[in-house]
């Protein structure tokens, strides 16, 4: 774990009924926030947060109970946490891939509604629009560089944009920020670590 994920775990542990949450957790069971809101005489939204974040921070599972709720466990009632000191950015192999999954995520969706003239103006935009972006990131990849994340974070966004210009265009905004927003909330359960230590979803909003 890094320096900014270290402190992000340390504030989330430090609240009210941090504890008593993780104790709910530690027979390694899947739990419900209503449940351990229930358990623990807490409002359910109080346990819902603390879940997210524990996911969020890599150190929970989560699952989708059904369409609207999530569960949540931990492996082992033993909670490790190491801090690595000498860190404190992300490789950017492992950010290039989660804009790969991004990317992935978001062109099956267009797929899933059939719609091959938006599918194909997004690959013309990802393609032909910004060579910049695959010079760079495979000039770095090669020199094994971690400094152009700020760099890359600027370029997905600016790719970003272009991409919503697209789609919302073709199939209004509100359909086109569904789409995005679940090929976003895919991408960041490949890596949830990485996407929220290294802000990678910020450019990704629409």
């Amino acid at each position: 774990m890094d320096l900014p994920t270290f402190q992000q775990a340390a504030t989330l542990f430090s609240g009210e009924h941090s504890l008593a949450i993780l104790r709910e957790l530690r027979d390694g069971e899947w739990h419900l926030s209503s449940g351990v809101a229930r358990a623990l005489g807490i409002h359910v939204s109080t346990a819902s947060r603390f879940l997210q974040r524990l996911a969020d921070l890599g150190l929970a599972e989560r699952r989708r109970h059904d369409a609207r709720t999530f569960e949540y466990r931990v492996r082992s009632s033993l909670l490790r946490i190491e801090v690595d000191l000498a860190d404190d950015s992300a490789p950017l192999r492992e950010a290039v891939d989660f804009y790969v999954a991004y990317f992935q995520a978001l062109f099956q969706e267009i797929r899933r509604l059939g719609l091959p003239r938006v599918e194909g103006d997004l690959e013309k935009t990802l393609v032909k629009e910004h060579q910049e972006l695959r010079t760079v990131v495979f000039q770095q990849m090669i020199e094994g560089s971690n400094g152009g994340l700020d760099h890359l974070r600027e370029l997905m966004a600016n790719l970003h944009r272009d991409l919503w210009e697209v789609c919302s265009q073709s199939l209004g905004t509100p359909t086109a920020r569904k789409i995005f927003e679940a090929a976003l909330q895919e991408a960041i359960a490949v890596r949830p670590d990485l996407a929220i230590r290294c802000g990678l979803a910020r450019p990704l909003e629409a």
